[in-house]
């Protein structure tokens, strides 16, 4: 009678504090009230992916946290990380799978449960699997999807004029090298737009460079206030150290400087807003020539590639790969890079060959949470098949959607999002970031070791 007693009363307690979530809560009698059990897959340091299972008499969900060396929730210079898993006990135990890119930050030496704000278990991270990175080589910011004059929640007349600064501020106080863009600046291929955008990278001592979007291409002919406008340094003199071959439409280039050690950013920019037909092109012949050209030129590099449509997946299904998702009303992103059309399958073929290459898209605007209609909707390589491609949310109003619901919610000035990279010797860790409230998103950090 008294276990029972106790029990009810800590359920009672621990559903009371579930809305001090934000907080952290110790109470010593319930620091061991949960039993943590990692399983990894892997022997690589810094490598998350496994199972983790919470053995616990109070039954519930438990979101799972890396801490520091002192039991604390983990945080870099300051910025916080989110939980990285959750697990849903019943019966006394409760598993959930890691998936396999999700990265142990640097500094975590502990796993933390908690239950809403009290925590309930902790477990150490052994020493061999703790992140051993070391000092960074140089790090890099990635966004996509601006959108200049199309939101305008804030009262201020763009909220794009608010979210994009936001970000590089955010980017700027961590002190990276350059700042880089899957494309969609502009809403019609507006000159304003454009201009907001050259006014406010020229703010920052980082270059800040983009591929095109379809609605930077998608309204009459662009090219000209494009290149005055985005891009400045690439497309006119003077042109900045690390600019180096400049397609010959003048659009596509690549930027590799000697102080990234090597590494390559490439600018792949469609040139037509063309999707859903057999006949449909976003790519021209050109372009794919220079493409492939180029990455034979680079291929014992490490080579970054931005470019704003992304793929569908293995089996052709475009409802399912990385950068998009498909809830259980049907609801799906349906602007993707059309299926069997020549240009399509060429920039495909490129991907299988040439793994070395990080591919960084947009386009969809989804947010990170939609991996929980599409476990690879942020990252994959589907098997070592293809480079790694990542998706990239809006950094002005990502894009919500859920099971059982026929809408899309957008989120702007209510979420913004995108990653801060930091380099290393062996890898990449790309962190999940969103920039509203400033924290890190744990459970979309992740590891790239190709390179």
């Amino acid at each position: 009678m008294w276990t029972s007693f106790v029990a009810k009363f800590y359920s009672i307690l621990f559903a009371f504090l579930m809305v001090f979530n934000t907080a952290e809560l110790s109470f010593p009698a319930l620091n061991e009230s949960a039993e943590i059990v990692y399983e990894f897959t892997d022997e690589l340091d810094g490598s998350a992916g496994g199972t983790v299972t919470v053995n616990a008499k109070i039954g519930g969900t438990y979101d799972l946290y890396w801490g520091d060396e002192d039991g604390k929730r983990l945080e870099m210079d300051g910025t916080p990380f989110t939980e990285f898993a959750e697990v849903k006990v019943k019966d006394g135990s409760g598993s959930t799978d890691v998936y396999e890119f999700t990265a142990i930050p640097e500094g975590a030496e502990t796993v933390l449960a908690f239950k809403g704000a009290l925590l309930c278990g902790q477990c150490e991270i052994p020493e061999e699997k703790q992140n051993d990175d070391g000092d960074a080589l140089y790090s890099f910011g990635v966004l996509s999807d601006v959108h200049y004059d199309r939101y305008n929640m804030s009262l201020t007349g763009d909220d794009a004029v608010i979210t994009f600064k936001n970000a590089l501020n955010f980017f700027d106080r961590y002190g990276v090298s350059v700042v880089a863009l899957s494309g969609d600046i502009s809403t019609r291929s507006e000159t304003d737009a454009f201009e907001k955008y050259n006014k406010t990278v020229a703010l920052y001592d980082f270059p800040v460079y983009t591929c095109t979007g379809n609605h930077d291409v998608g309204y009459g002919e662009f090219l000209d206030r494009w290149t005055s406008l985005v891009n400045v340094d690439a497309y006119n003199e003077p042109v900045r150290e690390g600019i180096c071959d400049l397609a010959d439409n003048g659009l596509d280039f690549v930027y590799a400087p000697d102080a990234l050690d090597g590494d390559v950013f490439l600018f792949l920019s469609q040139t037509d807003w063309d999707y859903n037909r057999l006949e449909s092109r976003i790519l021209k012949d050109e372009q794919l020539n220079w493409l492939a050209d180029t990455l034979e030129k680079y291929k014992d590099r490490r080579v970054y590639l931005f470019f704003h449509t992304f793929l569908a997946d293995d089996n052709l299904d475009p409802r399912l790969g990385e950068g998009n998702l498909l809830n259980d009303k049907g609801v799906t992103y349906d602007l993707v890079y059309t299926v069997g059309t020549e240009d399509e399958a060429r920039f495909r073929a490129l991907l299988q060959q040439y793994k070395n290459v990080i591919f960084f898209n947009g386009h969809s605007h989804w947010e990170f949470e939609g991996v929980s209609m599409n476990p690879i909707m942020n990252i994959t390589d589907y098997g070592g098949a293809y480079a790694t491609l990542v998706h990239v949310p809006s950094v002005s109003s990502p894009r919500r959607t859920m099971n059982g619901s026929t809408d899309v919610f957008e989120l702007f000035m209510r979420s913004s999002q995108g990653y801060l990279v930091k380099v290393y010797e062996d890898k990449i860790v790309l962190f999940g970031t969103q920039f509203w409230g400033e924290r890190f998103i744990s459970w979309a950090t992740f590891n790239v070791y190709n390179g």
